[in-house]
């Protein structure tokens, strides 16, 4: 059962990704209010300020539009 879900998963991501559906990476990255939501702001000694921290949901593009902002946690 669980080789048949994943199976559908591998199948539903590359349907989406072939329709131009992509997710981004953002931990890292210095907060975008366009393409981030920001969920809380975090004490983070090793990030600059202003920096992604930590995602709390993965954001979407598609053909390179944003379809879903990254739910996100930023360092102070």
């Amino acid at each position: 059962m669980v080789a048949g879900l994943y199976g559908m998963q591998r199948r539903l991501r590359s349907l989406l990704e072939a329709e131009g559906v992509k997710s981004f990476e953002s931990v890292g990255q210095p907060f975008d209010p366009t393409r981030h939501e920001a969920l809380a702001t975090v004490r983070d000694f090793d990030g600059a300020p202003g920096t992604v921290v930590d995602e709390a949901g993965r954001g979407y593009l598609w053909n390179d539009e944003l379809l879903r902002p990254a739910r996100v946690r930023v360092a102070e």
